[in-house]
């Protein structure tokens, strides 16, 4: 499975056909389906903490919906499709191992 350093190394992605069969039938068991080929799995491990106060989720949520207006704004003239290119490049980028 594909191993992340940094500040994400508990999780772990691995595409389905890579698995091996060992590994790829315990997934299935926790599952409970039958993995596609074309699939990937990810798993992620934490540590369980109690959830915010309501007042910090308010403020947290709008402190988000802040940023993401202001991302917005600026790419109010870019075109649909470069958005998506970008979107798409950011997710690969992402994906791919380091």
């Amino acid at each position: 499975m594909e191993r992340r350093e940094g500040p994400m190394q508990n999780i772990v992605t691995q595409r389905v056909c890579e698995l091996s069969a060992d590994m790829r039938q315990a997934v299935e068991r926790v599952l409970g389906r039958t993995l596609r080929e074309e699939e990937e799995v990810s798993i992620m491990a934490f540590s369980p903490h109690d959830a915010p106060e309501e007042r910090d989720r308010q403020a947290l949520a709008r402190e988000i919906e802040q940023r993401i207006k202001e991302t917005a704004s600026r790419a109010n003239n870019v075109p649909d499709e470069q958005v998506e290119e970008l979107v798409n490049e950011a997710i690969n980028h992402a994906r791919s191992p380091r």
